[in-house]
């Protein structure tokens, strides 16, 4: 299963860094945990949906997300990512990201990232002052 998750975990990136939001979220489980550490806990496609909707994910922000190493362990994907957020203002975030992603009969059923909230409070501070220039 290793192979398979993280051949479903390697697409998943891809669509979002391709701003293929709808192709992602239908690789999600109707009841998908969303653990977006340190932030609370989402639970369903559609509230992950609504989440990233709400954050300008595909509009104002379109997304790369770069994989710099991936493992796996049955159905458990690990992996460590570069997010690149590019504001439609031509301002970016870049933050370094660990992740977890689990797959069950094709389907992520948890994806989970650990990230550092005040670094990417700082940078989006700093994209979003360019409007204001």
């Amino acid at each position: 299963m290793s192979s398979e998750a993280t051949r479903i975990a390697t697409e998943f990136f891809c669509h979002w860094s391709a701003n293929r939001i709808d192709e992602a979220l239908a690789m999600l489980a109707d009841d998908v945990l969303y653990d977006n550490v340190p932030f609370p806990k989402i639970v369903g496609r559609e509230n992950v949906r609504a989440f990233h909707a709400d954050f300008g994910i595909g509009r104002i922000f379109t997304v790369d997300w770069q994989v710099t190493q991936i493992a796996a362990s049955a159905d458990v994907v690990l992996n460590e990512r570069v997010d690149i957020f590019h504001h439609q203002n031509g301002g970016a975030i870049t933050l370094p990201v660990m992740g977890t992603i689990t797959v069950k009969e094709g389907k992520i059923t948890v994806w989970r990232d650990y990230f550092d909230p005040g670094d990417f409070d700082r940078q989006l501070a700093a994209v979003l002052s360019r409007n204001k220039k």
